[in-house]
């Protein structure tokens, strides 16, 4: 009778313990060294509110990494429950018109979203894709707004000290 319950009880710990660790969060990867850093470059054309000069600053913070670029624009970014995606609890309110950001890891890419709703309703997206080349990134910049058709762009980011 002792050894049946005993039997019961490691049964019901290890079904437990299971089930724990199925809703344990998967942890993103760190970022990767190659998209760390200081880059800057120049649109081959203008890409909604983005023309021109096009500077992007990341740097490794709690486990996520934060990221500055243009114009004026920065997020912090920390892993979120799916692997490699990163969320930026920080974010605005979209129905206030303040944009929200996420980005995520995939096939050696970092792509870098940016969404906000205007007064009317409408949307405007901004995807960022980065990956590695030699001496910095090479970047795609897509956007999309509500009424518009799809622009894009590309640049050549080169990695520098100042």
């Amino acid at each position: 009778m002792l050894l049946s319950k005993w039997i019961d009880f490691c049964a019901g710990a290890l079904v437990g313990a299971m089930l724990f660790m199925a809703a344990a969060p998967a942890a993103a990867d760190p970022l990767p060294a190659g998209f760390l850093g200081k880059f800057r470059g120049s649109l081959a054309s203008s890409v909604g509110e983005i023309e021109g000069d096009f500077n992007m600053v990341s740097s490794a913070k709690r486990g996520g990494f934060s990221m500055t670029w243009s114009p004026d624009k920065s997020a912090e970014f920390q892993p979120s429950e799916n692997r490699n995606v990163f969320k930026a609890p920080d974010s605005g309110r979209l129905v206030d018109g303040a944009p929200a950001f996420w980005s995520r890891l995939e096939d050696g890419k970092l792509i870098v979203y940016s969404m906000r709703i205007d007064v009317h309703g409408g949307y405007d997206i901004y995807t960022f894709i980065y990956t590695p080349a030699e001496g910095g990134l090479d970047m795609i910049i897509r956007h999309l707004r509500s009424g518009s058709g799809p622009m894009e762009s590309t640049a050549r980011l080169k990695r520098y000290d100042g």
